[in-house]
C-alpha cells in the first residue's frame, strides 16, 4: 500500500504520542505536534479513518489501528536508523528536514543494513527507543 509522505507524517505523530503515553489523541495533541492547523488535522484524520488507519470520533479522540500502528512505527523506526545514519555512519551534524526526507524513502533492506552495520543499536541520537 503507497502512502504519501503527509499521511506517514500523521501517523508517526500518533506513534510519538502513544509513546509519549496518550493513547487517545486530541487534535490539538496532533496539531500541536505537527505544526499545522486543527481543520487540517480533522480534514486528514476523516481520509485516515476511511482508509482504516485511525479510529476517529469527535468527541472520542484518534487512536491508531493495528495497520495504522504497523506503519507508524515502521516510519519512526526509520526516522531514529536515518539519525544514525547521518551521525553514525555518515558523520555529519544532525539535519531534521534531511532525516525526514531520508525516513520515507529508506527500504526496509537498507533500514536492516544499516541497523546491522550499528550493532543493533538500541536508541538513537537523541537517546529514544528505537521499535523493533
Amino acid at each position: 500500500m503507497w502512502l504519501s509522505e503527509n499521511i506517514e507524517e500523521y501517523l508517526e505523530a500518533l506513534w510519538m504520542l502513544e509513546e509519549e503515553g496518550i493513547k487517545k489523541a486530541k487534535i490539538s495533541d496532533i496539531a500541536k505536534k505537527l505544526k499545522i492547523s486543527a481543520p487540517s488535522v480533522v480534514e486528514m484524520l476523516w481520509k485516515l479513518k476511511k482508509s482504516g488507519l485511525v479510529e476517529y470520533g469527535k468527541k472520542s479522540g484518534v487512536s491508531l489501528t493495528k495497520k495504522g500502528r504497523n506503519i507508524g512505527k515502521k516510519i519512526v523506526r526509520n526516522h531514529r536508523i536515518a539519525e544514525l545514519l547521518l551521525t553514525d555512519i555518515l558523520k555529519v551534524k544532525l539535519d531534521e528536514n534531511a532525516t525526514c526526507e531520508i525516513e520515507h524513502h529508506i527500504s526496509d533492506d537498507i533500514s536492516k543494513a544499516v541497523f546491522k552495520i550499528l550493532n543493533n543499536p538500541k536508541t538513537c541520537p537523541h537517546g529514544k527507543k528505537i521499535p523493533e
